[in-house]
């Protein structure tokens, strides 16, 4: 196969891609400037910096109750804000969060974020009463999705999941013999830790593969 970048043509034997995911913005006046300042994507990554501190959490999926929960058993005093009336989380998800009475703020949206050199503040709106307040914070955390970058995947014709990841198999094959898959780009814990585990696991397959390739052995029992 040929790959062809802003400076060369590259010929290869496989394809391993690796393209990532980015996390989702709530592009809110703020946001950007104080990321890394209190706004976090991570709270596995920042929690433990906003331990006694308080810091609230914004979305209503399995990512973000998770985090609300991972904050609050390493002592940061975490508040859930969700822009609908009902959590999107699984149940015992939702369960452990009412257990650990972990607050929840529905119907409410972060409209800006405040503060100098770090976070101090932010503006929320509740949809229903149309009423604004503002909550004084240290930490804003940010859980309302990935999106997985499958530009070149789509190019050349590589299946997606229906979440819009890439497809893959247990040896992170896709559905184009030759090209591989590892890392955020195909879903799951969204951990350097754990993409890097999924590239190794690729590369080796990747060596059997070009070693003893699968696609001509399918090819030779189809036929």
């Amino acid at each position: 196969m040929e790959v062809l970048t802003t400076r060369r043509r590259f010929t290869a034997k496989a394809l391993l891609l690796a393209t990532g995911a980015v996390h989702r913005h709530l592009n809110v006046p703020g946001e950007s400037r104080l990321s890394g300042r209190g706004v976090s994507y991570c709270s596995t990554c920042d929690g433990p910096l906003f331990k006694g501190k308080k810091a609230i959490i914004v979305g209503g999926g399995n990512s973000a109750v998770t985090e609300a929960l991972n904050l609050h058993h390493i002592g940061v005093d975490v508040t859930l804000i969700h822009r609908r009336n009902t959590l999107r989380a699984q149940e015992h998800l939702v369960q452990s969060l009412y257990a650990d009475n972990i607050p929840v703020i529905f119907d409410t949206e972060v409209k800006e974020i405040r503060g100098k050199a770090k976070v101090r503040e932010v503006v929320l709106f509740n949809t229903l009463t149309r009423k604004t307040e503002v909550m004084p914070v240290d930490g804003v955390f940010v859980a309302i999705g990935y999106d997985p970058a499958v530009e070149l995947a789509k190019k050349i014709g590589v299946e997606l999941t229906p979440e819009g990841y890439i497809k893959h198999d247990e040896r992170h094959r896709t559905s184009i013999p030759g090209i591989y898959t590892a890392g955020d780009v195909e879903g799951g814990y969204k951990q350097i830790v754990t993409a890097a585990g999924q590239g190794s696991e690729a590369a080796i397959a990747i060596f059997e593969d070009l070693t003893n390739p699968y696609w001509k052995r399918k090819a030779a029992v189809d036929g």
